[in-house]
């Protein structure tokens, strides 16, 4: 859903008037943002950054600058907004608005605020948008987002997956990376834990495709190996390049909080499309997610590896033409 309805309130209300230039952290969609000048749009997310930029927005993965207002748009991870919220007030000596849905905890974090600095305040489509003049923010909600080891020893930060502690489908696939040869691709490559262990003394060249820049910038400070390459790029739309001898993937299976099967069938039908006629394509899923006819319809043979906390493990080789 749009945010633009919330988004545009305190505007068609003249509660805020537009300033000279706009900085938007990590927008959905182009949420109305045609009607403002000098607009500049945050976006670590590839698929959305490549709309956005095709909708003429200038987009990069990380601002820098000063700007006459910055709004930014909640993700699902505390800390990541946390940080967001502190550098949007050091980026402006305008007003900050922080616009999120109830889901995403945007209750909290105004609570936080209003504790700090007054807060305009405006409930809209299930949650609200809020205003602030800046002001500095604590210190450890800057530090909140910044890159630190995780309890594996690698450099991850919030707003990746499980950026904690490398997760259970990862761990379950692990063993079966054994061995590789040749040049090897991981698809949805996260910060790189998957692919660590995959790089054995007889991989040639390991690529690893994510679509998340914060998480491409982590893998390579756990990944420094010549070998290595790092795409940030969407995998459901990768240009036809060098086939792979094997393609590795722990597959997102959402993008909102809803299951999204069609994030699966899209990375099983890019393997297909990356690998060499006799390639192979080891993939860790959901138990519950129905993979199985996709994995048929991409490639001649298809085994199941096992099935374990919840998880299912598959080999399919020799892709269909």
């Amino acid at each position: 859903m749009s945010t633009a309805p919330r988004f545009l309130a305190p505007f068609d209300q003249g509660r805020v008037e537009p300033a000279e230039s706009l900085l938007v952290i990590r927008p959905a969609d182009a949420m109305g943002l045609s009607g403002f000048e000098a607009v500049t749009i945050e976006q670590g997310f590839s698929p959305t950054a490549k709309a956005l930029e095709e909708a003429g927005f200038a987009v990069f993965p990380r601002a820098e600058g000063r700007y006459g207002m910055v709004m930014v748009n909640l993700t699902r991870f505390r800390a990541e907004n946390l940080a967001n919220i502190a550098r949007a007030s050091a980026m402006t000596d305008g007003l900050v608005l922080v616009n999120g849905a109830k889901t995403e905890g945007i209750e909290s974090l105004l609570k936080m605020v209003k504790n700090i600095t007054p807060v305009d305040v405006m409930s809209k489509a299930h949650g609200k948008i809020f205003s602030f003049e800046a002001t500095p923010m604590p210190q450890e909600w800057l530090l909140a987002g910044e890159m630190a080891r995780n309890k594996d020893g690698f450099m991850t930060a919030p707003g990746m997956f499980s950026f904690e502690k490398v997760d259970v489908g990862s761990t379950l696939l692990a063993p079966h990376l054994e061995g590789l040869k040749g040049r090897v691709a991981d698809l949805g490559a996260g910060w790189g834990w998957l692919a660590a262990q995959a790089l054995g003394p007889e991989v040639s060249e390991m690529v690893l495709f994510e679509a998340e820049q914060k998480a491409v910038e982590a893998a390579k400070l756990n990944l420094m190996d010549p070998r290595v390459r790092f795409e940030w790029a969407d995998v459901l739309a990768l240009p036809k390049q060098l086939p792979f001898d094997v393609v590795i993937s722990n597959p997102p299976f959402h993008q909102s909080r809803a299951a999204e099967p069609s994030l699966g069938v899209g990375f099983i039908q890019a393997a297909a499309k990356l690998l060499k006629p006799k390639g192979r394509f080891l993939m860790v899923a959901n138990r519950q997610l129905p993979y199985e006819r996709a994995l048929e319809g991409g490639f001649r043979k298809v085994e199941m590896l096992g099935q374990t906390n919840g998880f299912k493990l598959f080999e399919a080789s020799s892709p269909k033409p």
